[in-house]
């Protein structure tokens, strides 16, 4: 019995000592190892007690995030942005909840403010982009994703984006080079796209394995 005792006693000690730091730490290994479920009360509980440390609150919507829980993540990202205005972060990760809940029109300024504060980070101009082309704003589309490609010109889904947008407005031929390069680049998607809607096959992707 004492030696029960004795062993609940340190183990409660143990659990007691354990610093936020710590307590976040472990979290973070859960989360590395995809246990959301596991993770999310350590970090709802760092949250609560220190609702002012951003880190905590991060990881939190996170980990929400990966649980499917998008609106209890976009909530906590819109308290990190009262927080710190000027993490760009923030708002792309906002936008894109947005996005996935359905509410396009409501996730472009938080694109836009991305943007605005990392004038030069391909994704969030390739996330706004397809934003645009889901709602058949093709030239806008265009545009966010000519600035995609300026800053990243590997990125294969840029270009076929851009290709079904420019196809989309009439603009075939352009669009099939585009397909052709994005299938270059290694997007297996425009392969069809080329086959289906291109007569003429740029003999650059007929090249291509």
């Amino acid at each position: 019995m004492q030696k029960s005792f004795v062993l609940f006693f340190l183990l409660s000690f143990h659990a007691v000592a354990q610093s936020p730091e710590d307590l976040n730490n472990r979290a973070i290994t859960l989360m590395e190892k995809e246990k959301y479920e596991e993770a999310l009360p350590i970090f709802e509980k760092l949250v609560a007690n220190q609702p002012g440390t951003t880190l905590y609150r991060y990881n939190l919507a996170i980990t929400l995030t990966n649980l499917k829980k998008k609106k209890e993540a976009l909530g906590h990202y819109k308290v990190l942005i009262s927080q710190v205005a000027d993490e760009a972060e923030y708002y792309f990760q906002a936008g894109d909840l947005l996005e996935e809940l359905d509410s396009l029109k409501a996730a472009i300024p938080y694109y836009t403010k991305a943007i605005k504060l990392e004038p030069d980070n391909f994704q969030f101009y390739f996330q706004r982009g397809t934003n645009y082309l889901k709602q058949t704003n093709f030239e806008l589309a265009i545009a966010d994703y000519n600035q995609s490609i300026k800053f990243n010109p590997e990125h294969d889904n840029s270009f076929h984006n851009r290709a079904i947008a420019l196809y989309k407005i009439g603009k075939k031929t352009e669009a099939c080079l585009d397909w052709c390069e994005a299938l270059f680049k290694g997007n297996s998607k425009s392969a069809s796209h080329l086959q289906t809607n291109c007569k003429i096959i740029p003999t650059k992707c007929l090249l291509t394995k």
